[in-house]
């Protein structure tokens, strides 16, 4: 066998070496730690909590990502943290206004706007707060910026409200001691610290209004309920739905930020969920963004990539089969939901009568005052679960909604066995005799 010449050897050495060194870079690259800084919100935040559960699950996955999160004013202070490069990534409202140097990686939760007051303050409306104290989110919030925008649609100027910026466990401290009659926050339902501040004192959350109108002015926002007995559970707080407007948590990045990180990131989000859902509730709300004609933020170019993923499946290898079967399939398909829309609309609105029902026996439970108008209400409260059960047997009603309308029923039995325990106590010491 013919041995390779001195200058063959030397130029297959100096190809090997090339190639391990190569591979030594490529290695060292994929080895190398990107470290992320996160902006996330005040102490105490479901922002900050949920934003830290992401970081936790994420850093202890190992993808080559370290991120850290960092306790800030709020939305008004990431934007401007970013604005400046100081950090790569950051929670916001999505109705606080951002530069283009600023876009969407994902939502988190939405927040709901929240007015709650004293009971005796009068205050039935966002237009009934001039000549009182409120204490409102401070400036580096976007909570302060959402406060004025409203004040603005309502046509309250600021030198007829007296709005007083302070964080939240200052604002609950000066609602417990009657230095404020309002305070106002942009918070998901059912919020700790607000339920914290209502705890059993009396307080009223109060419907802000026009939130159609409001979405005219800010796309950022839309309709939404905070749903009855977010805060309390009996007596229901709120007693009902109550109307407000809504606008989404989102977690945004620097425009500059690496598209294939962001990718990383925003794809480790959603397989990493679960994880993250152990942590904190509200990452059960994590959602994609939409197109960017339909958002209130572009999405980033790393993020878009992964919400528009290619992935192959059945019908794209079997197109011309499975087009041939879809025709015949949509007609049917198309026929039967029309059908279960309409059981679905009318068992939908068969529960609402009841519910409504429940309600008005409620309200005049509340305002009776002789035991035989409450045993009344009793029976009346006994016929109507006598009439859902049969329902529920007879398949007008599913398991689902009738343990909604039982947690309703009991809460309302409850306060008519309340009602008649104490008229039954005032009669007695009124020397009075119970029949």
């Amino acid at each position: 066998m013919q041995l390779l010449s001195p200058r063959l050897r030397v130029l297959l050495m100096i190809v090997v070496w090339l190639v391990a060194v190569f591979a030594l870079v490529l290695w060292l690259s994929g080895a190398r730690e990107s470290r992320v800084t996160v902006a996330a919100g005040p102490a105490g935040s479901e922002t900050l909590a949920l934003t830290q559960a992401i970081a936790k699950e994420i850093n202890e996955a190992q993808l080559g990502i370290r991120m850290l999160v960092f306790e800030t004013g709020g939305s008004t202070e990431n934007l401007r943290l970013l604005d400046s490069g100081r950090v790569d990534m950051g929670t916001i409202q999505a109705d606080t206004p951002s530069t283009d140097g600023v876009q969407g990686v994902t939502t988190l939760y939405n927040d709901a706007y929240h007015l709650i007051v004293r009971e005796e303050a009068g205050i039935h409306s966002f237009a009934d707060l001039p000549g009182h104290r409120i204490a409102i989110p401070p400036v580096s919030s976007g909570q302060f910026s959402s406060f004025w925008f409203l004040a603005d649609h309502y046509g309250i100027v600021a030198e007829r409200l007296n709005a007083l910026p302070m964080s939240e466990a200052a604002a609950n401290f000066a609602m417990q001691q009657g230095q404020v009659d309002a305070v106002f926050r942009v918070r998901a339902p059912g919020n700790r610290a607000i339920r914290d501040l209502i705890g059993d004192n009396k307080l009223e959350l109060v419907a802000i209004g026009q939130s159609e109108a409001l979405a005219l002015k800010q796309p950022a926002i839309a309709p939404g309920i905070i749903p009855l007995g977010s805060y309390r559970g009996s007596p229901a707080l709120p007693e009902a739905n109550l109307d407000t407007a809504v606008v989404e948590r989102l977690l945004v990045a620097r425009t500059d930020m690496d598209p294939n990180l962001i990718y990383k990131i925003t794809r480790a989000i959603y397989e990493l969920k679960p994880e993250i859902l152990e942590s904190s509730k509200l990452a059960g709300f994590i959602g994609p963004l939409p197109n960017d004609s339909e958002s209130v933020i572009t999405a980033h170019p790393g993020a878009r990539s992964y919400y528009d993923r290619e992935k192959p499946g059945f019908m794209q290898q079997n197109a011309k089969l499975v087009s041939a079967l879809l025709y015949v399939v949509a007609i049917l398909i198309s026929a039967g939901l029309a059908l279960r829309t309409h059981w679905v609309r009318s068992r939908r609105m068969r529960m609402h009568t009841f519910n409504k029902r429940l309600m008005d026996i409620a309200t005049a439970a509340r305002a009776d005052t002789l035991l035989e108008q409450l045993l009344q209400r009793k029976h009346q409260l006994m016929d109507m679960l006598e009439e859902v059960v049969g329902d529920l047997d007879r398949e007008k009603v599913s398991q689902e909604e009738f343990e909604h309308f039982s947690f309703t029923w009991q809460a309302v039995d409850a306060l008519v066995r309340d009602r008649m325990h104490l008229e039954h106590t005032l009669t007695e010491s009124k020397g009075g005799t119970v029949s």
